[in-house]
């Protein structure tokens, strides 16, 4: 499930906040994070914030709330149903635990720093783990993003006691403040498209994807709702001059060969659904690794044949380059055999 972020009481404008939750709920994504403690709020922040509460509960959005102990007892959380409090600050595991048993709200623990020692005192206290998911933290500052390496260690543990886990994409269209540098809870995706990202988080096993800053663009929203699971969606940018046939098996779904080359990725798809004949163009300068190419005509049999390439490889004169594709290079790298993909231009 996809979700976006907002934050009362900072920067926008409430009545721009309560649109941007209405059209991302048009486009399908009905998951919302907020925080309840953010140090640099405005004096408005209350009742922006019951306001957004109340638009979520009108739309059916589900709603998880970053909160510590201070703004729980002060704010009368009651008013507006809340469907997940993540406990910050102040919070003891057997209190998490209690609230599981008493209150209709779930709980969403930390996914970076809980461990599996944590969750079994958590079930010692009681606590019901159908009424926990696990979200990981977003990191404001760059170069403090955790690794994916340290990402898939923490999210086996909950993966081992059927715990949902989420975690926080950038936007490249308006970040948050105080710092501007993007919401990722993995460092590598700070300056990526989100659409990368998302799918990359996909590939992880992650459950619910949230960007984590103020406001993604229509443009990224349109293209987070329809991604999907099963194909593997590719930015590319296209080299110039690329004829109408090339044009069309680039806008087809592929499927990587179930042996596919050591170096590259292929069609199984391309030389049969290939309409007209490929002439020879922009084949005189070396195939980068994440060039997409496909053969011309020079090359008989495989006239037609699209691949990605994974190594860097010498130029021939039977091969077009017709696309660049390193932006999706995280992407690119976790396609295995029989997946499906395609391309976004």
């Amino acid at each position: 499930m996809m979700g976006i972020s907002v934050y009362a009481g900072m920067e926008a404008d409430i009545e721009e906040i309560l649109d941007y939750i209405e059209k991302a709920h048009n486009m399908g994504i009905n998951l919302l994070f907020t925080s309840a403690h953010i140090p640099e709020v405005g004096e408005k922040f209350e009742e922006d914030f019951e306001r957004i509460l109340s638009l979520c509960n009108k739309l059916g959005v589900v709603t998880i709330v970053d909160i510590s102990k201070g703004y729980f007892e002060r704010l009368d959380l009651k008013r507006n149903k809340i469907d997940y409090i993540r406990l910050d600050y102040g919070f003891t595991l057997e209190e998490a635990a209690l609230m599981t048993k008493e209150h209709g709200y779930g709980i969403s623990v930390n996914a970076t720093t809980f461990d599996q020692q944590q969750i079994e005192r958590f079930i010692k206290y009681g606590g019901k783990l159908d009424k926990i998911n696990a979200c990981h933290n977003f990191y404001p500052r760059k170069d403090t993003g955790i690794s994916e390496e340290l990402f898939i260690e923490k999210n086996r543990i909950f993966k081992k006691y059927g715990i949902k886990t989420m975690a926080f994409i950038p936007t490249q269209y308006r970040r948050r403040g105080p710092v501007y540098e993007g919401l990722p809870t993995l460092e590598k995706h700070r300056d990526i498209s989100p659409i990368v990202s998302a799918q990359h988080l996909l590939k992880l096993e992650v459950d619910f994807i949230i960007v984590g800053d103020a406001f993604a663009s229509t443009e990224e929203l349109n293209i987070l709702s329809s991604i999907e699971k099963d194909v593997t969606l590719i930015p590319i940018k296209l080299k110039d001059g690329i004829s109408k046939v090339e044009l069309s098996l680039l806008n087809h779904i592929h499927t990587n060969r179930v042996d596919p080359g050591e170096y590259t990725i292929r069609s199984q798809e391309a030389r049969l659904i290939k309409e007209g004949s490929i002439h020879p163009n922009n084949n005189d300068i070396a195939r980068k690794k994440y060039s997409i190419t496909i053969d011309n005509k020079e090359y008989s049999r495989y006239e037609g044949e699209l691949q990605i390439l994974k190594k860097d490889l010498n130029p021939d004169p039977r091969v077009n380059i017709v696309a660049d594709g390193d932006e999706s290079k995280i992407l690119i790298e976790s396609i295995q055999p029989g997946e499906k993909f395609k391309f976004q231009f």
